[in-house]
């Protein structure tokens, strides 16, 4: 399968690019910097780019079977619309070239998911990760907006342990230990690809 991965450099990008790639599928990774770029493969393809030049984003989404956006701000708190604009540009390349097939990771918290925080999670979105959280908003607002295949990944707490394969995915669960790993997002991400089970859904990831 040819994937188109955006947000690649970040440490969940990463670590679907790995087992994308240990599945046999077909990378093109749009960074702005390849310098930062975590893997290198025959079966990567770079594009450079920045995810608010619109035409960039068409270039590295055209030709591919579906796209999987990770955009993220880092550590950056201050207010952003770089997982939103970059959405968007994303959505209007895959509507110019015919993909339908979009894989979103937002947070847990975000759009419907909010009322199975804890108050303190709750206080805690609402004030630190208030611009994080209006940006994932706004992000989630576009994918079900869309008209694609899509599906949107609410991970709880992030983590770099090794992939398990068990943990929970559901529609307004809540979380268990209120963290999950990387590797099993990606281990999530790409058994969907194949087996579609989550198109039109927004689903929570957690332990």
């Amino acid at each position: 399968m040819k994937l188109a991965i955006f947000g690649v450099t970040g440490k969940t990008g990463l670590e679907i690019t790995k087992q994308a790639l240990e599945q046999g599928h077909q990378i093109t990774a749009f960074v702005r910097d390849p310098s930062r770029l975590g893997v290198q493969d025959e079966q990567i393809k770079v594009v450079v780019g920045d995810v608010y030049d619109q035409a960039s984003v068409a270039l590295a989404v055209g030709g591919q079977d579906a796209v999987i956006c990770v955009l993220g701000a880092g550590r950056e708190l201050k207010k952003t619309t770089l997982r939103s604009t970059g959405t968007q540009h994303i959505i209007s390349g895959m509507k110019a070239h015919g993909v339908k097939r979009l894989i979103v990771v937002t947070a847990m918290g975000v759009g419907e998911s909010w009322d199975t925080l804890s108050p303190m999670n709750k206080l805690f979105f609402a004030t630190v990760l208030k611009s994080a959280r209006d940006d994932h908003e706004n992000q989630e607002t576009a994918v079900k907006q869309s008209g694609l295949d899509w599906t949107i990944i609410r991970p709880s707490g992030l983590t770099d342990m090794p992939r398990t394969g068990v943990y929970q995915v559901g529609e307004k669960i809540r979380a268990g230990s209120s963290q999950i790993a990387r590797a099993d997002v990606a281990d999530l991400i790409l058994k969907e690809l194949v087996g579609n089970a989550l198109i039109g859904k927004a689903v929570t990831i957690t332990n």
